[in-house]
């Protein structure tokens, strides 16, 4: 499997976002920025918490036969231990996004948790993008950020990772044939605004985009998000992108 990544942080500090492969094994972790009083029972910050459960994720999905909900459970509870004696998470803590990938002599495992996503560049020229739409009927249907935060990791709300490691029960799980693939996508939300914020894709141009190119993708959305009118403008003018490439016909 060859793989490419590519990271870029939104200002020149800490990037939320982690991104690595080991073994069979590819994750993209993207760590939620939400305001400060939503993590206040945590000292940590959120960038620490992305990297170390993409670390903690990528080590529990090396053995085949462990799922790979168990597996995020599993890395949930590892760093959920970390905090012991230093944090009161009952009022709140740090959370992520999660897309890890698994692969096989025949097939590629994925397990999709919130807004980060998974392209699959199919080898008959499709695109298939799998997301986690449940933030997004959230956000559309509550009027705050306090009523928004309340149905995080709640019945009826949407799920990410946290503390909660049932939180990876929730996750969208599947998998695919690699001889029907061309190349596999992993991607923060700082990359796909590129079709959704910015539209200057869509889920298949992105998708070629990014196996061509992802430097120059990459600055033309610096660009276009820069060039917003300020009525247009999101509450993060530019956000941490990442995107991590596999390409199994690859040399």
């Amino acid at each position: 499997m060859h793989t490419t990544l590519l990271t870029d942080p939104a200002i020149q500090r800490a990037n939320e976002d982690a991104a690595g492969v080991l073994g069979p094994v590819a994750v993209v972790i993207d760590g939620a920025g939400v305001p400060s009083r939503f993590r206040a029972g945590c000292r940590h910050r959120v960038e620490w918490f992305s990297h170390v459960l993409a670390a903690r994720l990528l080590d529990r999905a090396q053995e085949p036969t462990v799922p790979l909900r168990q597996a995020l459970a599993g890395a949930i509870t590892d760093v959920r231990s970390l905090h012991e004696g230093q944090c009161d998470l009952d009022l709140g803590g740090p959370s992520a996004t999660v897309v890890a990938v698994r692969w096989g002599a025949e097939h590629l495992e994925h397990l999709v948790l919130c807004d980060s996503s998974l392209l699959l560049e199919r080898a008959d020229g499709t695109t298939r993008r799998l997301t986690d739409p449940r933030i997004e009927d959230v956000v559309s249907e509550e009027a705050g950020a306090e009523a928004i935060e309340a149905r995080r990791n709640a019945a009826g709300g949407f799920w990410v990772a946290r503390h909660e490691p049932e939180a990876a029960g929730q996750a969208l799980v599947g998998r695919t044939a690699l001889a029907d693939l061309r190349a596999v996508h992993l991607v923060s939300d700082g990359i796909t605004r590129a079709v959704d914020l910015l539209g200057l894709h869509d889920d298949s141009s992105l998708a070629r985009a990014l196996r061509e190119d992802p430097g120059a993708l990459l600055r033309r959305l610096r660009r276009a998000e820069a060039q917003l009118p300020a009525e247009q403008r999101p509450r993060k003018l530019h956000d941490d992108a990442t995107v991590l490439t596999l390409r199994p016909d690859a040399p």
